[in-house]
């Protein structure tokens, strides 16, 4: 796993969204400012499209919307928590705090983007089901304990799985 796939860069604290449809527009708007789309518009159809298929609302006060887009050229994650307590992913039961955006390029060997996937959804989920990084996640102003936290499952996942 590359680390590149999150940075300091993609984690976003405090983050206002309105809607759904309004936290994944802000955060591809926000992957096109950091160049890792060039077309934030295409991107945002493909994870809303993907939605549209099954909701990623994941429980535990988090939603993962994730896609395999060409309008990405590198595997992203972005990590949101969201300002607002009262958040909802797709209504009034499914509150959401933390948003794991993950979009990785089409070009990508599709079997080898499916086993990275595995290792950051299993990483996530690991760290979800800890109620000491939960609190931290919702109370820290240090991106880089974030970061810490996330690239250390991811890794501890890779290692464990290979």
């Amino acid at each position: 796993m590359n680390k590149s796939l999150i940075t300091k860069e993609t984690i976003l604290l405090d983050f206002e969204a309105d809607s759904k449809a309004d936290a994944v527009h802000r955060i591809c708007a926000h992957l096109f400012l950091l160049k890792k789309t060039q077309d934030p518009s295409g991107l945002y159809r493909d994870i809303i499209a993907r939605e549209e298929v099954v909701s990623t609302f994941a429980g535990t006060h988090t939603a993962i919307p994730h896609t395999i887009s060409d309008y990405v050229d590198e595997p992203v994650l972005v990590f949101a928590r969201l300002k607002d307590d009262d958040f909802t992913w797709n209504g009034n039961d499914e509150d959401v705090r933390f948003i794991f955006l993950l979009s990785a390029p089409k070009k990508d060997d599709l079997k080898k983007l499916r086993q990275s996937q595995s290792y950051v959804f299993s990483s996530i989920a690991q760290l979800l089901g800890q109620p000491k990084v939960l609190d931290l996640w919702l109370t820290t102003e240090d991106k880089q304990v974030v970061l810490d936290s996330l690239l250390q499952a991811i890794e501890t996942n890779r290692t464990i799985t290979i």
